[in-house]
């Protein structure tokens, strides 16, 4: 929660809500830490999917970019981490009706995201090895 928390300190976490999953927030240590944190933990019932409705949808939208990804750069199931990675960032730099048009990151910082750097996700990159 620091981690999220010390960058963006106007927008402290309140409550965490999340699917009732066993396994990835199903432990004593971690409703502990939110608990000493006074953040609330709210897991929706059981086999209630779309009581998480916004969040099942980002899930729905970031896999499918990151599919089109992968496909389009013809590169194997091994880069999956990095393709939605690259997905996820690919998402806060694009243009949102949510967020009146602004992008995720210039909501969040108040500058618009430089693009310069984008390249073709998948494209051929070569080494250069000096021969001396």
């Amino acid at each position: 929660m620091a981690q999220v928390e010390r960058p963006f300190p106007e927008y402290p976490m309140v409550r965490f809500r999340c699917d009732h999953g066993k396994g990835e927030y199903d432990n004593s240590l971690f409703r502990w830490i939110l608990r000493e944190s006074g953040i609330s933990f709210e897991p929706s019932p059981p086999y209630t999917q779309y009581k998480n409705g916004v969040s099942e949808r980002m899930i729905r939208t970031i896999v499918t970019k990151a599919r089109a990804l992968i496909l389009d750069s013809c590169l194997g199931d091994e880069f999956w981490v990095e393709v939605v990675n690259t997905a996820v960032y690919l998402h806060a730099q694009s243009p949102s009706r949510t967020v009146g048009g602004l992008t995720p990151y210039e909501k969040l910082f108040g500058v618009k995201p430089e693009l310069g750097h984008l390249r073709r996700f998948g494209c051929p990159a070569y080494t250069l090895i000096p021969e001396a």
